[in-house]
């Protein structure tokens, strides 16, 4: 089972990622920095952050230890190939 967190202005972005993604792959929800960053230190099953937010990844990188897969999603990137990318981020980590 995989969980991935989806920390983006885009509200169905995990909606849609749930929707072609196979069911051991589980999407959280989250918006904005602190959110997010609460959400990961309470948070040890996540393998994997998609955001289209660079302050996100900024944060997380200073917030939190270790070397966590994020995925900056790329503006009017489809779902598709956001989670292939994803995908291609969990396997190699």
């Amino acid at each position: 089972m995989r969980h991935v967190l989806v920390s983006s202005s885009t509200p169905d972005l995990a909606d849609e990622l749930r929707e072609i993604a196979p069911p051991s792959t589980t999407f959280v929800n989250e918006t904005g920095v602190d959110p997010t960053l609460e959400r990961l230190a309470r948070s040890a099953r996540i393998d994997a952050v998609v955001t289209d937010d660079p302050e996100i990844v900024a944060a997380i990188r200073t917030e939190i230890p270790g070397v966590l897969p994020i995925l900056l999603v790329n503006e009017g990137e489809e779902p598709m190939g956001v989670f292939q990318r994803l995908m291609v981020l969990i396997d190699a980590s």
